[in-house]
């Protein structure tokens, strides 16, 4: 990301500070509330920070996918996440090779085309597993996963929880 955080002189962002204050107290206090809350809190911050405090550099840069071509990648991966999705098909959305698109995928995202993809299917899953509506096996099934033990194994390698710990 070639963003720049802007100095700011004067004042503060509430909603930042308050962030900042739920990630020290939550530090304070053990991490009572579990490492998936602390992830999704500090992700917020995160998120409060990049949209509030940074420039966007302005223009493309060289060897990067604008934004408009990571949409379609994103929302292409959003409508087939039950199926195989092979990169030569996300790097003809972007009007590349598929050697030439991983290169430049992995420099505008800072991951790889397939971590992408795993990393929507599993926000698709977390989001089915708190609704509780449907058991493991056929959220794995729904999200692109080979099957619920696949499925377990991304959700504790990436958020350090079983799965039944998301709800």
């Amino acid at each position: 990301m070639d963003a720049e955080l802007r100095e700011c002189l004067s004042g503060y962002d509430e909603s930042l500070l308050h962030a900042a204050q739920l990630l020290a107290l939550e530090d304070a206090q053990g991490y009572p509330r579990g490492p998936l809350f602390w992830n999704e809190a500090a992700s917020r911050f995160i998120d409060r920070l990049l949209v509030g405090h940074t420039s966007r550099p302005p223009r493309a840069s060289r060897g990067r996918l604008g934004q408009h071509a990571l949409r379609r990648i994103r929302d292409y991966v959003s409508a087939h996440l039950a199926e195989p999705i092979e990169v030569a098909a996300l790097a003809a959305l972007a009007g590349r090779s598929s050697f030439h698109f991983s290169r430049v995928f992995a420099r505008s995202v800072g991951m790889t085309p397939h971590r992408y993809v795993v990393h929507l299917r599993l926000q698709a899953a977390i989001q089915h597993v708190r609704r509780g509506r449907m058991g493991l096996a056929e959220i794995a099934a729904e999200t692109g996963f080979a099957d619920q033990s696949h499925l377990s194994r991304w959700v504790r390698r990436v958020h350090g929880v079983t799965p039944s710990e998301l709800a």
